[in-house]
């Protein structure tokens, strides 16, 4: 098979979503044979968890690209261009690979009918096996136990947060979604955790026991403190190997702190059995340099003051609840809410934890096939004079300006698809 172009290549490997997930481990261990089982070429960092999972990621592989290393880094999903998935030292995945990748394997593809996932995945894996990356930090598409990315044994696992999403898939309590992102935990390797809730920590810790895997409790092993949080948080730190004052980050948001805690919980264990050069220099340079280094981006950042346009990607409950613990730290007259997340989704329970924030609720639709319909989102609303209905992000954005005013804050958040629309249209505002 030849592809014309770039964007044929990708629409093919998009088509490929119309298979649904396959929650399993056989399609991805058949793609990865055919490319001599790449993964086993680099040493990798396995991450986990309902959210923070690309914050880590991005910490960890910035910092070991300042370290000196060929790092690669592996997210889902993306937010303007899908090579934002597939990095090395930051820089995303050459489009000729990609086109090029899909075509030695297209015949086996259309033969074993994998996910769109699990020939993401396999790209990835072969792209940093033919560059010779030598460090790769890979997030978990889905759960854990059976993601295709648990083909690895990697020097450390990592769950950073635990909270009911994907129920269709993981099951719909905190002890089922537990036991399947406990599932990366390979026997005699690290684990470390996020803050979790407790009765999580109990089941990782006796799954660790079993498996004769270290078990790293970072809100137990790492202290942040909060020198100074906006516009870019500057903090302290101390954990078992560690401790860094006036430490840098330019991301905002509360949750950061518990990301930065599970971080420096993994350097513990990277600079105690793998890196014992880790210093201070290469962790203040890498936090400082996130967004240089790996593209990550997005999570509460400010777009434009007066009125103050933050973006957000939160598309569950408890990246919901991350949002009302940051907006504290701001002062604003009244707040406007342009929101839309897929209909697979706990959207009932996100506009429920969207209406505590006391603002004013602008519903969309993402243009994407398993967005949640508007009229969908508005019956969750218990108070209807406090929400309208726009067809379009951009119509919901427009109506936010209009309504906001100097001291107000309009505040865009739901699913990575409304982010992606979203950006489009503010971009052309300010051209």
């Amino acid at each position: 098979m030849k592809f014309k172009s770039y964007n044929s290549c990708i629409k093919y490997l998009f088509s490929l979503e119309r298979v649904g997930i396959k929650y399993d481990l056989n399609n991805i261990r058949k793609l990865v044979a055919l490319s001599d089982n790449p993964h086993k070429n680099f040493k990798s960092i396995h991450i986990a968890g309902t959210n923070g999972k690309g914050s880590v990621a991005s910490m960890i592989s910035s910092v070991l690209t300042e370290s000196g290393f060929k790092t690669g880094l592996y997210t889902s999903p993306h937010v303007k261009d899908f090579r934002e998935r597939i990095r090395i030292n930051g820089k995303m995945i050459p489009k000729d690979y990609v086109i090029s990748f899909t075509e030695k394997l297209y015949k086996e593809i259309e033969k074993i009918i994998p996910s769109f996932f699990e020939v993401t995945t396999a790209m990835a894996f072969k792209y940093f096996s033919d560059n010779d990356v030598e460090y790769a930090v890979i997030e978990c598409g889905l759960g854990g136990r059976l993601d295709s990315t648990n083909i690895l044994r990697p020097l450390v696992s990592v769950i950073t947060s635990i909270a009911i999403d994907h129920t269709e898939f993981l099951g719909d309590t905190i002890e089922k979604i537990t036991y399947e992102k406990a599932g990366i935990i390979k026997k005699g390797i690290p684990c470390v955790t996020g803050t979790l809730p407790e009765n999580s920590q109990k089941q990782i810790y006796k799954i660790c026991e079993s498996r004769k895997s270290k078990f790293i409790r970072s809100d137990k092993n790492a202290r942040i403190k909060t020198i100074e949080f906006y516009p870019s948080p500057v903090f302290d730190v101390k954990s078992k190997l560690f401790n860094l004052k006036g430490v840098s980050l330019p991301l905002t948001g509360n949750f950061q702190m518990r990301n930065l805690k599970t971080v420096f919980s993994v350097f513990d264990v990277l600079k105690e059995y793998s890196l014992p050069d880790l210093n201070e220099i290469y962790i203040r340079k890498g936090l400082n340099g996130i967004l240089k280094n790996t593209g990550f981006d997005y999570r509460f950042k400010e777009l434009r003051k007066n009125p103050l346009v933050i973006a957000d990607v939160s598309h569950n409950t408890e990246g919901i609840k991350n949002i009302g613990g940051t907006l504290k730290n701001f002062k604003y007259r009244k707040l406007f809410v342009v929101f839309g997340m897929m209909s697979d989704k706990e959207f009932k329970k996100c506009i429920n934890e969207l209406e505590k924030l006391k603002g004013f609720m602008i519903l969309t639709k993402p243009d994407y096939k398993r967005s949640a319909d508007p009229s969908e989102l508005l019956e969750a609303v218990k108070n209807k004079n406090n929400a309208v209905i726009r067809r379009n992000v951009k119509d919901a954005y427009a109506y936010a300006v209009s309504k906001s005013g100097k001291n107000d804050l309009i505040l865009v958040t739901g699913s990575f698809f409304l982010l992606s629309d979203f950006l489009k249209i503010f971009k052309n505002k300010n051209d």
